[in-house]
């Protein structure tokens, strides 16, 4: 039988747009800055609240929890929000109504809630760090490509600030001299004692032992993407963060706002290898974080900077003074320091704290002397220094691309998550960026690209993944 190829053509192009209807984007692409985004939250309690409080210029038109108990007190500000147990029911209710999405959900739960909203069209901000495996980064690097309109933020406060931008005048004029090596350190994690906030606490038995959740507590989907468990109360609602499988430890907490710095001003990527210096513990390395750990990446030299050794101190281990040191105490907690062959740039845990060249005369003399030229190399400011005005104004068009979209929230967070697998796994991780892969432990497969549960795979939501149907077609 004979095929008309112009009517064959026309039939299959047909079928293909059928098949393949691109997402409606964002209404807010008609609104002019003074109109306000209708923002829809996914994780209202803890630190839901914060990004809640931040972005309570606009419209909070829905928000979404899987526990209403634990968040009601952060929920009851906005009563007009329409609420939701289930983030896919509130997409699909209510989609032509929201313009954006702030995700602040537990780390491994990011990835798809991320993926859902922007295939509806919908902006997106989400907690640090952005996802909880390394797959999962480009994933989203190649999301923020394929939907080019849709603007893209991770929360990770101190990337908004003047004093970052700072930072990175100071490092362009070169006061530091060449940079060879890094030290970033945090004083946790602080184990929880009763008192106070509970983000890490330790088992009181070791395995686990099953518990029933919370009454109104969702624990299926609460678990997303991650593997079938049972509930274990130390879960829920902070102290995930201390198991594997759920959060990504102190380093995954805190890198994003204590590394950010270094990572940012130096291009720091694509390490050659990355080890385990030290570490202690109580539990299961494998399965539960450590109470203090040394981490160690390499990175090659490139074009426009030689090797860098970056290291990650955990635990409040007391680290190398600089030669420029000017404080009565060495270094150790929360801080950061950038070793240059001249002078020591150093910041607190976070770019905004404590933000100083090391030796206090010449810093004063040099921020005196050097003022115009560091105003003139410093990027553009955040309206109100906040991560969300920015990506509000971002948004809205009245403000440039967020410095903390996807793009590089991915290469932030992959060197925290490969930092990460040395601190689970231990020993030497020699690093294969191309092929995204560990040439020497192959069996770290399965976490740089972890299962997804049955009926919450990403597959549907991932059309760059794809072959084209003209491709599919004439292949």
């Amino acid at each position: 039988m004979k095929i008309d190829r112009r009517k064959f053509i026309k039939t299959a192009s047909t079928a293909a747009a059928a098949s393949f209807v691109l997402p409606r984007f964002s209404i807010a692409e008609t609104k002019s800055p003074n109109e306000k985004l209708n923002v829809a939250f996914v994780g209202v309690g803890g630190i839901g609240s914060m990004a809640l409080n931040g972005m309570s210029s606009e419209n909070i038109v829905a928000l979404c929890d899987v526990d209403w108990k634990y968040s009601a007190r952060a929920a009851s500000k906005y009563p007009k929000a329409k609420r939701f147990t289930d983030y896919r029911q509130m997409l699909d209710k209510m989609g032509k109504d929201i313009d954006a999405v702030c995700v602040s959900t537990p780390d491994h739960s990011h990835f798809k809630i991320t993926l859902d909203s922007m295939s509806a069209g919908k902006h997106v901000c989400v907690q640090k760090p952005l996802v909880h495996n390394v797959w999962q980064c480009r994933e989203l690097q190649k999301a923020k490509a394929y939907y080019p309109k849709l603007k893209t933020q991770m929360m990770n406060q101190g990337h908004a600030t003047t004093q970052i931008r700072m930072l990175k005048a100071w490092y362009d004029l070169g006061v530091a001299g060449p940079i060879s090596e890094v030290y970033v350190g945090c004083g946790g994690p602080s184990w929880w004692k009763g008192k106070g906030t509970p983000y890490f606490v330790k088992p009181k038995v070791w395995p686990l032992t099953k518990d029933t959740p919370p009454e109104g507590f969702d624990f299926n989907l609460w678990l997303n993407q991650a593997q079938e468990t049972y509930f274990n109360k130390t879960y829920h609602p902070l102290a995930w963060r201390g198991f594997w499988n759920f959060g990504t430890g102190m380093l995954g907490d805190w890198f994003c706002h204590t590394g950010d710095a270094p990572v940012w001003i130096l291009d720091l990527k694509a390490p050659s290898k990355v080890e385990l210096i030290d570490r202690k513990g109580d539990y299961d390395p494998k399965a539960f974080i450590p109470d203090t750990s040394v981490v160690k990446w390499t990175f090659p030299k490139t074009d426009k900077r030689g090797e860098v050794v970056m290291y990650w101190c955990d635990g409040n281990r007391e680290m190398p003074k600089p030669k420029d040191w000017d404080r009565p105490n060495p270094p150790r907690g929360g801080c950061m320091m950038m070793f240059g062959k001249d002078h020591t740039i150093a910041t607190g845990a976070r770019p905004n704290i404590d933000t100083r060249i090391c030796g206090r005369e010449f810093f004063q003399n040099f921020r005196r002397e050097k003022k115009d030229e560091i105003a003139a190399k410093m990027p553009p400011k955040v309206r109100k220094d906040s991560i969300y005005c920015e990506w509000i104004d971002a948004i809205k068009g009245d403000g440039p691309e967020c410095l903390g979209s996807f793009d590089y929230a991915a290469q932030l967070t992959e060197v925290a998550l490969l930092g990460v697998l040395a601190q689970r796994f231990g020993g030497v991780i020699e690093w294969d960026h191309e092929k995204m892969a560990s040439p020497n432990r192959p069996e770290l497969n399965a976490f740089i690209k972890e299962p997804e549960r049955a009926g919450w795979e990403s597959d549907s939501v991932r059309p760059w993944a794809k072959k084209s149907f003209w491709n599919r077609l004439f292949s």
